[in-house]
């Protein structure tokens, strides 16, 4: 019983290590051999080898046949809410950025305008922009605004967060969202503006954003890089209800 302790607390004390080396080793970059780690650590080889194993398993490093051991980059994990990418950059230590690819205003057809829940034919401004976090692309993002909610709106205005936007000079606060998560092979041109190969896939996030009193603000389409992204949620209140199917 004794000896099965030891070997669990020096198990957990050799994968806490390795977590330090590989949080102090810049992505991409190889941790030393096993062959060394056991050298310098004083603990058997496959011991070392285990516990690079689970390591390996939680996808903080992967081993490369023949070449060693590197530091893999670890996805973004964004919490589902109404929160701005620029905050999510900033929040990592990253400077949000966005590149204007396409705007325009044009006649609703009656597909945006039943989701905006406009007449056909009012005018609604959309654009599509390269979001970048510390100069690397990250997503590609398409919004639909119905322009009675955004006048004098222009492509230059477009540079940071949306959010802030509406929200400082339109006096626009959204409320909830109703949002579809889908993953997908994205078609040439996204995968050429993210810079990943073909058969890499991504998060294709819809949105519906309202405000407070339920009107609808605007749709969006955004292809978020698969690599760079994870998605969370809080999820509250309980599946089954014992007292709401006794009273069915």
């Amino acid at each position: 019983m004794k000896v099965t302790v030891v070997v669990e607390s020096t198990r957990h004390t050799l994968r806490a290590r390795l977590r330090e080396l590989v949080a102090s080793t810049e992505v991409g970059k190889s941790l030393p051999s096993e062959r060394d780690l056991s050298a310098q650590w004083g603990v058997a080889r496959m011991t070392i080898r285990r516990a690079v194993d689970a390591l390996v398993a939680e996808g903080l490093v992967e081993r490369r046949h023949g070449s060693g051991t590197y530091v893999t980059p670890q996805p973004f994990v964004r919490l589902l809410g109404l929160t701005s990418f620029s905050q999510d950059m900033r929040d990592r230590g990253l400077e949000p950025s966005a590149r204007l690819l396409a705007y325009r205003v044009a006649a609703a057809d009656t597909t945006i305008a039943a989701q905006l829940q406009i007449a056909p034919g009012d005018p609604v401004v959309s654009f599509t922009r390269l979001r970048l976090g510390g100069g690397e692309a990250m997503a590609v993002e398409t919004v639909w605004i119905p322009q009675a909610l955004v006048p004098g709106i222009k492509g230059g205005d477009l540079g940071g967060s949306l959010y802030e936007l509406l929200g400082t000079r339109y006096r626009i606060v959204p409320g909830a969202a109703n949002v579809s998560i889908e993953p997908v092979l994205p078609d040439q041109r996204v995968r050429e503006l993210l810079t990943i190969p073909e058969d890499q896939a991504c998060l294709r996030i819809r949105m519906v954003d309202s405000d407070s009193r339920g009107n609808i603000i605007m749709i969006a389409n955004c292809f978020y890089r698969g690599d760079k992204y994870q998605l969370t949620a809080q999820v509250s209140g309980a599946a089954f209800n014992p007292e709401q199917a006794r009273n069915r």
